[in-house]
């Protein structure tokens, strides 16, 4: 693998902390970086800065398969992977605080987004994945993914599709054991963002709990840097303490 193709890459550009984190990464200039996001009017945002390349996708299967040829085609070597994508509410639905308040259509958005997505990128990606020298790849979870930490209940559908990203994130750990060991899988709690996802309830955080996407970028910057190459997944929050499964 040429060094010269080494590469970062961050699935969900368009939000808050993946943009946030090109932002930080383009400063730094170790490697060119990939922005891919759903946004278009968030592409505008990136396309001038030195060593971004920015491609807008609708993440279908056929898009997701076409992206991994073309990184196949280059050799990239990618050195970080960031998936960002995810919801907590959307229009006509929120956080379910009872039972009695699920509704299919809601339940299976919240999955797709939160669980198989970051998953049917890595399914894409994997063969580009395999091939890279160390790659660290980053999903974001979120504590509340926990079921040992679960002590409120309520948010059915969010914390089982945060939950089910965990499985199967233990899943993609172990088959790298066998086909990359140098590879690296986190699941990764940011705490609260300032971003649309957590705004409805963010009256309920105290001010120095409740992170820039600047400063959240910075975290998970420093949390994947200490990483361990251990073939095993971590469940880190943004301090890089262990959240319990």
């Amino acid at each position: 693998m040429n060094e010269d193709n080494a590469l970062d890459v961050v699935i969900g550009a368009g939000s808050g902390i993946g943009l946030a984190l090109i932002e930080r990464w383009q400063r730094a200039a170790e490697r060119p970086s990939l922005a891919i996001t759903r946004s278009t009017e968030r592409l505008l945002a990136l396309a001038d800065l030195p060593g971004v390349t920015c491609e807008a996708t609708d993440y279908s299967d056929e898009q997701l398969a076409s992206l991994a040829d073309r990184l196949l085609e280059r050799g990239a070597d990618v050195a970080r992977l960031v998936i960002c994508n995810g919801v907590l509410q959307g229009e006509g639905y929120r956080p379910e605080r009872a039972v009695g308040q699920i509704e299919g259509t809601a339940m299976r958005q919240v999955f797709e987004l939160n669980t198989f997505l970051p998953m049917r990128v890595l399914s894409a990606l994997m063969p580009v994945i395999k091939r890279s020298r160390s790659p660290k790849i980053a999903v974001l979870s979120a504590r509340v993914g926990s079921i040992s930490d679960n002590r409120l209940g309520g948010w059915y559908s969010y914390r089982g599709s945060k939950a089910a990203l965990n499985m199967m994130l233990k899943c993609t750990a172990l088959e790298l054991r066998r086909v990359n060991p140098q590879a690296k899988v986190l699941a990764y709690h940011p705490g609260t963002v300032d971003t649309p996802l957590s705004k409805p309830f963010q009256a309920s955080v105290a001010p120095e709990k409740l992170f820039k996407p600047q400063r959240a970028a910075q975290a998970l910057d420093e949390v994947m840097a200490g990483l361990t190459i251990d073939s095993e997944l971590s469940y880190l929050d943004w301090q890089g303490e262990v959240i319990p499964w």
